[in-house]
């Protein structure tokens, strides 16, 4: 009887930890996404961010971009959000998603750029750094480094 006693104990408090953390993610507005591509070839030379709201646009940017069909997004509830570092001289260089926050009916997408350290071997190659991620849908969205 102890050991059941003991076992609905521990049960109990792993399930309720759980749930506290899960409240907190929610409560803070962190959300979570999906990387379609991120490569370190084959994105544009200048730097740019684009919000992408319908098939045909993702259609057109995996067209440009050389990537055959673009998958299927449910743009009722998601936008996709495409990054790019821009060309660069050596390889090292990695832009994408750090972290999506929604509050409201605004997302804020935390990029994460990656730079080689001084002295760091890295391929000798032009690069350009790009990233395509879905995010939930909101009316607005702002891209912050």
């Amino acid at each position: 009887m102890k050991k059941l006693a003991s076992l609905f104990i521990v049960l109990l408090v792993v399930t309720g930890c759980r749930i506290n953390i899960v409240n907190n993610i929610n409560a803070t507005g962190i959300v979570s996404f999906e990387i379609l591509q991120q490569s370190a070839y084959g994105g544009r030379e200048q730097r740019s961010d684009m919000v992408i709201t319908n098939q045909d646009d993702l259609q057109s940017l995996y067209s440009e971009l050389n990537l055959g069909d673009a998958p299927h997004v449910d743009f009722d509830t998601n936008n996709v959000v495409a990054l790019f570092l821009g060309q660069k001289s050596s390889g090292g260089y990695s832009i994408g998603v750090r972290s999506v926050m929604v509050e409201g009916n605004v997302a804020t997408v935390k990029v994460s750029i990656r730079k080689p350290e001084p002295g760091e071997n890295a391929t000798m190659a032009i690069t350009t750094p790009y990233s395509i991620t879905v995010i939930p849908k909101t009316e607005r969205v702002i891209i912050e480094e």
